[in-house]
């Protein structure tokens, strides 16, 4: 793994302990902002991709078939491996309407045990898949690792629903997490011939789901929620593909869970205000128009939601965009 996401984990690991001890809260995204923007981007290196002659279709073929006629499933450890590999596959009928959706209709059999749904996380979770290529300029390894977080949280799901059957690591899950948002920064949507990249999709839908479930604290919600912000206002480009509305809701959602969570979204979207006003007699760049509007969609996605909080809701009435 890099050393430098090896290095910006264990930042995450302290500051969380930390406000886990509560000695970090106000400054919560100024020091979760700082972290991301210490990253330093790398140049583009080749990126290798899975062969699709290696007998994927095959396998994908004898699955469905045997899902599709009631016949029991069993996959081997190395046959799941087959699939995941193939979750970076740029053909979106190899990755989306093949594995994924394979993977998915076997979770919803019950052909899975226990272990081989706590193996499939730990799979998802390597450093080599959620970070493929990560630190370079937009490059197809985000197919691998947007695939990988949102089949992750279907596995989180899952286990939300049998948390007997189903034992998670959630420490490393939350790490693991925060890594991947600050890290992430390819905003693409659909692409054409190789189908969704949605990687903030795919973001919102994994915190949407640990934000359902009992197993996080309401340090961890509150730690990857913030993440998410800060991680945000910083995008250069634009999220043009339904992201923005999906996490207005995400953000809805959680606020109306806990007073905890309300008071900190307006403390940063006061922050967040603050820092429109500053830079507005920075040189105009297309980054900047971007970060406005990307931001503008978001306000707007919350304000449209109908159970935001008043408070929420008061302030993003009472607000005015200094850049508008």
């Amino acid at each position: 793994m890099d050393e430098q996401i090896e290095t910006l984990q264990q930042q995450l690991r302290d500051l969380r302990r930390q406000l886990h001890a509560g000695t970090v809260y106000q400054s919560l995204g100024t020091r979760l902002g700082r972290l991301i923007d210490g990253v330093h981007r790398q140049r583009r290196t080749p990126l290798t991709l899975p062969d699709e002659g290696d007998g994927i279709q095959d396998l994908l073929t004898d699955v469905n078939q045997a899902l599709a006629g009631d016949q029991n499933v069993h996959l081997t450890l190395a046959e799941l491996d087959h699939l995941l590999r193939h979750l970076r596959s740029t053909n979106p009928q190899i990755r989306y309407l093949g594995v994924h959706f394979t993977l998915y209709d076997a979770l919803e059999d019950g052909v899975f045990s226990a272990a081989q749904i706590q193996w499939l996380v730990s799979q998802l979770l390597r450093e080599d898949r959620l970070f493929d290529h990560i630190l370079e300029p937009n490059n197809q390894g985000v197919y691998g690792r947007s695939a990988a977080v949102s089949f992750l949280a279907t596995l989180i799901h899952y286990s939300n629903d049998h948390p007997r059957l189903v034992q998670l690591d959630f420490d490393e899950i939350v790490i693991k997490v925060a890594t991947y948002i600050c890290l992430e920064t390819d905003t693409r949507g659909f692409i054409n011939h190789q189908g969704w990249a949605h990687a903030f999709t795919s973001i919102t839908a994994v915190l949407a789901t640990l934000g359902d479930g009992p197993q996080l604290t309401r340090a961890d919600k509150l730690f990857l929620m913030v993440t998410l912000l800060e991680r945000f206002k910083r995008l250069t480009t634009p999220l043009i593909y339904g992201e923005t509305e999906r996490m207005g809701g995400y953000l809805v959602m959680q606020t109306n869970r806990h007073p905890l969570y309300e008071a900190m979204c307006l403390t940063a979207l006061k922050q967040w205000r603050q820092q429109v006003a500053l830079r507005r007699r920075a040189t105009e760049t297309a980054a900047g128009w971007n970060q406005f509007y990307n931001r503008r969609r978001l306000l707007d996605a919350m304000r449209l939601q109908r159970d935001l909080s008043p408070q929420i809701r008061a302030y993003l009435s009472s607000s005015i965009d200094f850049l508008a």
